[in-house]
């Protein structure tokens, strides 16, 4: 059985995730995901060009498991992005994104559209909605890698 406090939290989740279960996501396994997605895409010479394109300063912020990760085009010659997970770029973030881990997961999977997720709150923003325009529809790039990290190495946090 459980608590009623422990059952109303599962329903609290489920309702959140239109009635499916969702993975709970550790601060490592998001950072160690996020890491191989924006590194694969940085190797890929079209995904990695069209992200350094759009040119924005990006933070995410999963204040649940306390990982920060800033994101900004790369002025190396070899290199598309550079993105850091110590909370502080050097410059401020033209678009910031504040989400739970379990948002995170789902947006990062293609599961969570941010649009929807803004509306209801689960996903907060601040800075220019310009670069937001610019940058989210080139994360599709990120998300696409991130997806197949999570099928090949985390698949229970599949959603």
């Amino acid at each position: 059985m459980g608590t009623a406090e422990g059952m109303l939290d599962r329903a609290a989740l489920r309702r959140k995730s239109g009635g499916r279960a969702v993975p709970k996501v550790s601060g490592a396994q998001l950072r160690e995901l996020l890491d191989g997605a924006l590194a694969a895409v940085d190797a890929d010479e079209r995904a990695g060009s069209h992200l350094r394109a759009t040119g924005v300063r990006a933070r995410l912020r999963v204040p649940d498991v306390g990982l920060v990760l800033d994101v900004e085009p790369s002025e190396e010659g070899q290199h598309h992005l550079r993105w850091s997970f110590q909370g502080s770029a050097g410059t401020d973030p033209e678009l910031e994104l504040i989400m739970d881990s379990q948002a995170a997961n789902a947006y990062l999977q293609g599961r969570e559209s941010i649009a929807i997720a803004i509306a209801r709150g689960r996903v907060r923003t601040r800075g220019d909605a310009r670069c937001a325009l610019r940058y989210l529809p080139a994360m599709r790039f990120v998300v696409d890698a991130y997806r197949r990290l999570v099928r090949r190495d985390h698949p229970e946090l599949a959603v």
